[in-house]
């Protein structure tokens, strides 16, 4: 885990609770695509939205807990 900076983490706060509203706006838009009157979609496509959405999510969780810097080599 980073170093803890008072002012930083004001910083991350603010850019976390903003970027995570704007992520939840985008998702509400991919929820309306669930409507049938206005879209026809098959199941494989709705898997595959879906598939891509948790493997960029698991990215993301991934790059939290990957160490900061280069990796030191080892034997």
């Amino acid at each position: 885990m980073a170093t803890h900076h008072p002012e930083k983490a004001d910083k991350f706060r603010e850019a976390a609770i903003r970027r995570v509203r704007n992520v939840e706006t985008t998702l509400r838009r991919v929820r309306n695509l669930s409507n049938p009157s206005s879209y026809s979609y098959t199941e494989d496509e709705i898997e595959r939205i879906f598939e891509h959405l948790q493997s960029v999510l698991d990215r993301t969780r991934d790059s939290f807990s990957r160490p900061q810097g280069r990796e030191q080599f080892s034997l």
